[in-house]
């Protein structure tokens, strides 16, 4: 998801787990953004039938974060290839990561 102006992170629908999570490079769980994002969302969700009744918004650890720099987008796509392969025991990637990824 875009967030703010001008940075990407990864907001996960976890149906089974009743909860969303936020996957984010530059972790600021202090953005009034996200949490209207999610509001969004449940609203969105209710009108298509989705039970989303006492979801919550978690933010994972571990959660590689991202140095200075424009990174978030490659981060992004870092959280998602982990989560597809049900890799989420350990990101194992990190900033240093970035120039070869």
């Amino acid at each position: 998801m875009h967030v703010g102006t001008n940075h990407w992170a990864l907001l996960v629908i976890n149906i089974k787990e009743k909860e969303f999570h936020m996957y984010d490079s530059l972790r600021n769980k202090d953005r009034r953004d996200i949490p209207q994002y999610v509001e969004e969302l449940r609203r969105y969700m209710k009108g298509k039938h989705i039970d989303t009744e006492n979801q919550s918004l978690r933010y994972p650890d571990p959660c590689p974060q991202q140095g200075l720099g424009d990174d978030c987008a490659i981060f992004t796509c870092k959280y998602m290839e982990c989560l597809a392969r049900k890799d989420t025991q350990g990101f194992l990637f990190s900033q240093d990561d970035m120039p070869t990824v």
